[in-house]
């Protein structure tokens, strides 16, 4: 985990330099560096992205040319053409993959879509710019990692922490013989499944964001219900983390007046680093899984920073109430691990998680405060005239 964590932490602050400098998006603030580790992991993962992006980037000027779409739904139309052609390849061809190339396709199949909506967003003068900075950042952080994974490492930075490039499951560890001996991690959820649990997430989070207007993640939820299976102590990660993450970003944002891009990319860097200690204070065996529930708490803090002033209390009961709702489904239709939580599930388990969620769900309509419509103010208006245009 520690070089998987440190390659791409270096990563997103790069990326929050050269976009605070030049204004560059590089295919949004995860893209590059989290590709980086996944190209390490696994070499097919450059051209999955390659075509996934493409194919993305075609399919929404497409859509673009041809609709009304805009904003929120043009990065939802690419990150649905993106995704579709690596879980398609997941779910038709996925016997022929290795289990490494499986899991880092899966997880990683929101990166193409994410970044031909931001290709997208650039002026066309800078397109070409954006792209060819992207691909040296690619290179760049590739080659960092190609340096720290080698067989005179291997005792120090592999067994520092939780393994996640130095296994038997990584080509670059294994091309060099630098690669240690660990258990394979086994699936906790068919991959047919934990797609319909992404799309569900999905759904969850658009109506969260429509109706009180905050950001969930798109998927961070479901994948944290996933991993919850697999140890609780990935859950206790992610949340001692977005904790810490939140209290970083308030003080950085307060002191620097940084946002945006620059301010998610130290974020989640923040989040990356901080996470190794404690992972090692934690009986966490599973690197790679830590790597991600330490990036999805670095975006959860951002996204909480982001939420007006009244509905920031909103964001911890909404986030409790659908995990609350994803956990009982993952663990109806998954594989439950030793360190993993519900062990038991049942009415009593089910009937606690149903309880925690209308709790959270009768908290937030209680703090929300509505807008009143277009037609109650016209109405109410004494300048309106009693005629409506």
């Amino acid at each position: 985990m520690l070089v998987a964590a440190g390659i791409t932490a270096f990563g997103f602050l790069l990326v929050g330099i050269i976009s605070q400098l030049f204004g560059y998006r590089l295919g949004g603030t995860i893209a590059i560096p989290v590709l980086a580790v996944y190209t390490l992991k696994n070499a097919w993962m450059l051209p999955i992205f390659v075509l996934s992006t493409i194919l993305a980037y075609l399919g929404l000027r497409i859509v673009k040319q041809r609709t009304l779409l805009y904003g929120r739904d043009e990065l939802l139309v690419a990150m649905g053409i993106g995704s579709g052609v690596p879980l398609l390849l997941l779910v038709g061809f996925g016997s022929l993959f290795p289990e490494s190339l499986r899991s880092v396709v899966f997880i990683g199949s929101i990166l193409p879509g994410l970044a031909a909506y931001n290709y997208h967003q650039l002026k066309p003068e800078y397109r070409t710019y954006d792209l060819l900075t992207a691909t040296g950042l690619y290179v760049g952080l590739v080659a960092c990692g190609w340096l720290l994974i080698t067989p005179e490492l291997a005792t120090t930075l592999g067994e520092a922490t939780p393994p996640a490039l130095y296994t038997t499951t990584t080509d670059v560890a294994v091309y060099k013989n630098a690669a240690l001996q660990t258990e394979l991690e086994p699936t906790i959820l068919a991959r047919p499944v934990a797609v319909g649990l992404f799309v569900l997430g999905l759904f969850v989070s658009e109506r969260v964001r429509g109706r009180y207007g905050l950001r969930m993640g798109l998927i961070a939820l479901p994948l944290l219900a996933i991993y919850a299976l697999a140890s609780k102590w990935l859950v206790l990660l992610y949340v001692v983390m977005l904790g810490l993450s939140f209290g970083f970003l308030s003080l950085v944002h307060y002191v620097t007046l940084l946002y945006g891009r620059v301010l998610i990319s130290t974020t989640t860097a923040f989040a990356l680093i901080a996470a190794i200690p404690i992972t090692l204070l934690l009986p966490i065996t599973r690197g790679l899984s830590a790597y991600f529930v330490a990036i999805l708490a670095g975006i959860g803090a951002y996204n909480w920073h982001t939420a007006p002033g009244p509905k920031r209390r909103l964001f911890v009961p909404l986030q409790l109430g659908t995990f609350a709702v994803m956990l009982p489904l993952a663990r109806a239709t998954g594989r439950i691990l030793p360190r993993g939580f519900p062990q038991q599930f049942a009415v009593p388990q089910l009937a606690v998680s149903v309880l925690i969620a209308v709790v959270c769900l009768v908290i937030v309509e209680y703090y929300t405060v509505y807008q009143p419509s277009h037609d109650d103010v016209f109405e109410s208006s004494i300048l309106s005239g009693g005629d409506q245009e």
